[in-house]
Parts: C-alpha cells; structure tokens; sequence
C-alpha cells in the first residue's frame, strides 16, 4: 500500500477550504488542520488557509493531552500578509492559551498574564485595523470581561518566588 501523501488540484482549492471550515465547526480540528496543510502545499501563502489552520491548531490547545503545535502556529502567523492580522491572530493564540490555562488548576494563575499579552496584541491590531473591523475590539472586550469575572490578578512576588522554588 502507498502511504505517500496525494496533492490536490489548485482548482478545488476553494471547495478544500471550504471543507476544513465545515471540519473547525464539527470540533474536528485534525480534519481542518490536515486539509489546510493540502491546501498550503499547492499555495503556501495561501491566507484564508493560513488563518483557517491557525485557527485549526488553536483549537486544539483545549483538547486534553493535546500538545499544541506552538511553533507552527508561529510560522504560521509570521506569514500573514498584514501586520494587522499577524497581531489580531497572535492575540488569538494567546488568549486560547489563556482560557485552557483557566481550566487547569495548576495554570490558572498565569491566565492573567497570557490575557494581558493578548491584549497588548489587540490594542496593536485595533491601532491598524481596516475599517469598520471591530474585530480586535470585541476580543479585547471578551478577554477584560473574564479576567473581571474570573477576578483574575497579577501573580504576587510571592507568588512567583514559590513558583519558581517548584520548577
């Protein structure tokens, strides 16, 4: 049996993206991360692709024993061809790291911290966003309203010296 991947035609691109969309909202990111991997391969600068994979892998920073391809993602990232969206979608991987980190009881406390970079990324997008994109503005709103009601704080010094003594 073969085993060698298959290339797809650049003329069923769009029906490809198409697909790994519809896989991103079965909560099957695997099957949208594969297929945009496809897609990349016959157009590596591809940015719908580019984004739907970013958002395939960010997906996958919740499910459980999932080790999150963070260095993909970067990659990923660094080749969007606006600064806008390279911070828009690096805010993203942040604050989806921030939001597993709140369900983990040993790494809630540096949810905060991962919200604050994701803002930082969002206050930069919204300074360069197209018109009438709120986009960024609505994570920002979404991320200050779970630290409020998640009354998360900074990590204390203590905090941070005892932290450090574990590792």
């Amino acid at each position: 049996m073969d085993l060698n991947l298959h290339d797809i035609h650049a003329e069923s691109i769009e029906l490809a993206l198409d697909r790994a969309r519809q896989y991103r909202s079965l909560l099957e990111p695997e099957i949208a991360e594969s297929i945009c991997l496809d897609i990349l391969n016959i157009e590596p600068e591809n940015q719908a692709a580019l984004v739907v994979y970013i958002l395939a892998l960010t997906d996958q920073i919740s499910i459980s024993g999932s080790q999150s391809p963070f260095q993909d993602i970067e990659t990923a990232i660094s080749k969007l061809s606006s600064e806008y969206k390279q911070s828009y979608y690096s805010g993203i991987v942040l604050e989806r790291r921030a939001r597993f980190m709140l369900t983990q009881p040993m790494s809630r406390a540096f949810a905060y911290d991962y919200f604050i970079k994701a803002l930082e990324c969002y206050q930069q997008a919204e300074q360069m966003r197209p018109d009438h994109n709120d986009e960024a503005i609505l994570r920002w709103n979404s991320c200050v309203r779970t630290i409020q009601r998640e009354k998360l704080e900074p990590l204390s010094e203590t905090d941070q010296i005892v932290m450090s003594r574990e590792s």
